[in-house]
């Protein structure tokens, strides 16, 4: 599959609607069953759809009010990368934060993620 700007901006309102409603198997749903999903550079990867499924749902299950955006930077072959951000409260402080990072994800021939790689900081705590 050769990946179009239309398909990865679709592609981004999954990700982000799932992101916003704490859909874990629509989220898991977004990516190849083999599928590797490195939340930072520095940690080992979320590996398949179960992982990331529950890597998802710890890490929304104290998110309230959650807003999600994307742009995408380029578009090429089976390669889509976007800026995002996203702000929730939290729920156990009550404190509004706000997200902002840069992703890379690789495509495979159905559409899917098989590769996620994202890179983004937090203003919590400051």
């Amino acid at each position: 599959m050769t990946l179009s700007e239309q398909d990865f901006k679709t592609w981004l309102r999954g990700y982000g609607t799932a992101w916003e409603t704490k859909d874990a198997d629509a989220f898991a749903g977004a990516f190849e069953d083999g599928a590797l999903y490195y939340w930072t550079p520095f940690d080992d990867p979320q590996k398949g759809r179960e992982e990331i499924a529950a890597a998802f749902s710890d890490a929304v299950k104290n998110q309230q009010d959650i807003e999600f955006g994307a742009r995408p930077l380029y578009v090429q072959a089976q390669l889509g990368a976007a800026h995002w951000s996203c702000a929730f409260t939290r729920i156990t402080t009550g404190q509004r934060v706000h997200l902002d990072g840069i992703f890379v994800v690789q495509f495979g021939d159905a559409g899917k993620a098989l590769s996620f790689r994202e890179w983004w900081h937090s203003d919590e705590g400051k």
